[in-house]
């Protein structure tokens, strides 16, 4: 599947809208004039770490992609990574279920000189590696969910568990019994897992020290992505529990990976409302919500936008990203 000009066009304005009208109407309901005399707590040294975390969180995501490039065999420049990662934001940004990034980011691959193969095994590797970070924080969220007092939340939590834990287990079936889940079975997961075990099995299992290192730099990309809500809370002068804030964001941050709209849009700005609305006064809940999706979100969005703009602009209307 393609990415044509128009269809990114139509991707953006749905995105914008939705977003939009989202954060209108967490702000027409939460900003009073309390929010002002709110606003004269922040501590600009949080909202400069908020940032750094931000940029910390794409540096590392673009160096565990060239980790995953060279357990493959192959080598990335930092250019061509910083294109599939952050094309790769924006695309998955404005499409749904964020799946726009894949055709940009196999032809980022073309372009480096990775084969099909190779590149669809970087971009199964990809997510592979942030989801086998979860089983990690599933018994840490469960240990400490007793302290949160919302049914909705302890809810969440399940569902995930069980979520990802029948993602793991279907997982494991197609890499044990391969040939008769595809004697069985079509479809582009199946697909994609196939080649990740050719690939595995031909290049990572060969260059072992490599694809741990890859899959630290996941570690070290997710951890600055949920320090963003606790250091951005303390930027906004709240003073609530960090470890607390910082669960909330984790939670989240697996919760919206399936919502169909652009990037999550609504869902993202809806959820965060619902989680974090305890922790602070009302009138500072829209702005937190707005700042918070901007570090966790549109930034990824607009920087991969940007960066992208000269490879657009390189095509005619009706051509596709292949």
């Amino acid at each position: 599947m393609g990415i044509s000009r128009s269809n990114i066009n139509r991707g953006i304005r749905l995105f914008l809208f939705i977003t939009c009208v989202s954060i209108t109407v967490i702000l027409f309901f939460t900003v009073t004039r309390e929010t002002k005399e709110g606003l004269q707590l922040i501590s600009p040294l949080f909202i400069c770490l908020t940032i750094i975390a931000a940029f910390l969180r794409f540096l590392f995501d673009i160096w565990r992609l060239r980790f995953i490039i060279r357990a493959l065999g192959k080598e990335m420049s930092w250019m061509g990574a910083f294109n599939y990662t952050l094309g790769g934001l924006f695309l998955g940004g404005i499409t749904p279920m964020q799946v726009g990034g894949i055709p940009l980011q196999l032809y980022v691959c073309k372009r480096e000189g990775i084969p099909i193969p190779e590149g669809s095994a970087s971009i199964f590797t990809r997510g592979m590696l942030s989801a086998f970070v979860l089983p990690f924080l599933i018994p840490f969220m469960y240990y400490y969910r007793t302290h949160l007092t919302s049914g909705i939340m302890q809810g969440v939590i399940k569902y995930l568990s069980i979520l990802y834990g029948v993602m793991a287990f279907l997982f494991i079936i197609i890499i044990a019994k391969t040939e008769w889940i595809t004697a069985r079975f079509k479809g582009k997961f199946v697909e994609g897992v196939i080649e990740f075990k050719e690939v595995f099995l031909k290049e990572f299992t060969r260059r072992k020290g490599v694809f741990l290192k890859a899959y630290g730099m996941s570690w070290l990309s997710l951890i600055f992505y949920f320090l963003t809500a606790p250091l951005l809370l303390r930027g906004l002068g709240i003073n609530a529990s960090f470890l607390e804030v910082t669960v909330l964001q984790i939670i989240l941050t697996y919760a919206l990976n399936f919502m169909p709209t652009p990037g999550a849009s609504g869902f993202a700005e809806g959820g965060a409302y619902a989680l974090f609305h305890h922790l602070m006064p009302g009138s500072i809940l829209g702005v937190y919500v707005v700042l918070w999706r901007f570090f966790t979100g549109y930034l990824g969005i607009i920087v991969g936008g940007i960066a992208l703009s000269k490879l657009f602009a390189d095509f005619k209307s009706g051509e596709e990203i292949n």
